[in-house]
């Protein structure tokens, strides 16, 4: 069984520079991804620089843009779990978040993946950087784009034998 989702706490969004550190410190920590085996980055350059990488796109968005940044958000964090039942290793686990991304949000966005070990249920944290480094538009999401996000975790999810379970309307 396959779960998307954006942390309630946070509502997924991350507001500061300290935040985004924060957070990415923790989803890439070498005790949960095997040494950071389990780590990967769409239009990184060095996992270990994610963070100075997402903060150089945004800067240089604000600018070339050459206007006032309204509502900071610095990035977006999603979490995507599957059931001990699914007898999915490590690298499929990834594998999946990483064809659920690349889907969902195209080539031209940036994200790091990593893929935690050390809990019975493995589970995939996604950081994506607000401000897309092509384009250097911000990101939007509303309800219909979480739900097309779901849906792509669940067909992906399922081309590796996960099971799916009916979700009510949320």
């Amino acid at each position: 069984m396959t779960v998307i989702y954006m942390p309630k706490q946070s509502n997924g969004t991350v507001h500061s520079s300290k935040d985004l550190n924060q957070l990415i410190d923790y989803v890439m920590n070498p005790e949960k991804t095997n040494d950071f085996e389990y780590v990967s980055g769409q239009n990184i350059l060095d996992i270990h620089s994610t963070c100075d990488e997402m903060l150089a796109t945004r800067t240089m968005a604000i600018a070339l843009k050459n206007k006032p940044q309204k509502n900071e958000k610095f990035g977006y964090h999603f979490v995507q779990s599957f059931s001990p039942d699914d007898h999915l290793t490590p690298e499929q686990v990834h594998e999946i978040g990483l064809k659920t991304m690349k889907e969902y949000l195209g080539s031209s966005a940036e994200f790091i993946i990593a893929t935690h070990t050390d809990k019975p249920h493995l589970h995939n944290h996604i950081v994506l950087n607000a401000t897309d480094p092509l384009t250097l538009n911000k990101f939007h999401q509303n309800k219909n784009d979480l739900e097309r996000l779901k849906e792509i975790s669940d067909k992906i999810s399922k081309e590796y034998g996960c099971k799916i379970i009916d979700r009510p309307n949320d």
